[in-house]
């Protein structure tokens, strides 16, 4: 990480937050995950399925789900699309990151409407990637 990324990760009081990390490709996604555990972060690589998805929503306290609009195909070829997990994430508290791969304004505009928080290009650099995560990373709330 450079100095900008430390100084982003300086700004939150709390580096406890959990982030899942939600990508068809298994080797961005562990990157990601491994990356932001090396940060400090509860960071898990999650498979795309709505099944493990729902499972790791509800067994850990909402913070960031970096996802991936594009999900591939499920096991019996159904499409799997990352905007179908916005809104049912958004409900249980999540701050939701797309990445995506798409030049589509449409898809991009749809997942704003479901209120992920922003968005950014999946062939941005690695770094990139990481500090986009950090920035949006919700505050920690107050302790009780």
């Amino acid at each position: 990480m450079n100095d900008t990324d430390r100084s982003v990760l300086g700004r939150q009081t709390s580096a406890t937050a959990t982030i899942l990390v939600i990508d068809e490709q298994l080797l961005v996604s562990s990157a990601l995950a491994h990356t932001l555990q090396d940060l400090g972060f509860d960071a898990l690589s999650i498979r795309a399925d709505l099944q493990s998805v729902r499972a790791a929503a509800l067994a850990h306290p909402p913070g960031l789900v970096l996802l991936d609009l594009d999900l591939g195909s499920s096991a019996d070829g159904e499409p799997l699309d990352g905007l179908d997990l916005i809104a049912p994430l958004r409900a249980q508290g999540w701050t939701v990151l797309t990445i995506t791969g798409t030049a589509s304004l449409e898809r991009i505009g749809e997942a704003t409407a479901q209120r992920a928080a922003s968005w950014i290009v999946k062939g941005a650099t690695f770094d990139e990637l990481v500090r986009a995560a950090l920035e949006i990373l919700p505050a920690p709330g107050p302790k009780l």
